[in-house]
């Protein structure tokens, strides 16, 4: 699960989810290692192209943001 390339995509949906209060912090430590979890998260991600997009933004600006500090 955590080789796969969709994987730092569903960590930062988890911690964006969080927070926006919408999962509590025991939550979050379950669901990152959740194989159905993730799955679905998967399914949603191939299949919804505005998740898609949105999530890959997410990540790029907090990439350049990770460079600058």
């Amino acid at each position: 699960m955590k080789n796969d390339n969709i994987y730092p995509y569903y960590i930062k949906y988890l911690e964006q989810r969080l927070v926006e209060g919408k999962i509590s912090r025991g939550s979050y430590s379950l669901l990152r290692i959740s194989q159905s979890a993730f799955e679905d998260f998967k399914f949603k991600f191939e299949n919804d192209s505005e998740m898609r997009i949105a999530s890959i933004r997410d990540k790029k600006i907090d990439d350049l943001f990770d460079d600058i500090i």
